[in-house]
């Protein structure tokens, strides 16, 4: 089921803890870490923090992060803006909201930048479906934290 009238905005001080129990949730962590890490990106020039909601309650979020390559590793990431930390309430996924919440993101991006960089599991078929659709392709392989990813990439040239 599609939402027609969700809403996407920056997200403030009181959407925090939804937003820090629905990952704490997700990853089995503490909602407190999260809060404080949460927090903090508000703060941060380097990222944004934007919220879906409906019917004033949040119901997904998505961020972007300005990554420097400090490490000159062929696996590493490339300097760039990337897209990260999407997540939605597992009973509205697949309903458009994350495609809603990625595609503000973007139009974020096109004042800063011409080239968007996103990675993912390899098997995770719906972010990368998804982010098909809005034109991502995928750019080459890379690790993140050990594991092997999937680099992919959006010229808005």
């Amino acid at each position: 089921m599609e939402l027609v009238n969700v809403e996407i905005r920056e997200a403030t001080i009181s959407d925090i803890p939804e937003c820090a129990a629905m990952i704490a949730a997700h990853e089995a962590g503490d909602v407190k870490y999260w809060q404080e890490r949460f927090e903090a990106d508000l703060g941060n020039p380097r990222r944004s923090f934007l919220v879906a909601s409906f019917n004033d309650q949040v119901i997904g979020y998505g961020h972007t992060v300005r990554h420097d390559q400090v490490i000159l590793d062929e696996e590493a990431g490339p300097d760039g803006y990337f897209l990260s930390g999407l997540l939605v309430t597992p009973d509205l996924r697949r309903g458009g909201v994350g495609s809603k919440l990625t595609g503000a993101r973007i139009d974020r991006l096109r004042e800063r930048t011409d080239m968007i960089y996103y990675y993912a599991d390899p098997e995770n078929e719906a972010t990368i479906s998804m982010h098909a659709r809005l034109g991502f392709k995928e750019f080459r392989s890379m690790t993140r934290f050990g594991k092997p990813f999937t680099l992919f990439r959006l010229d808005l040239r």
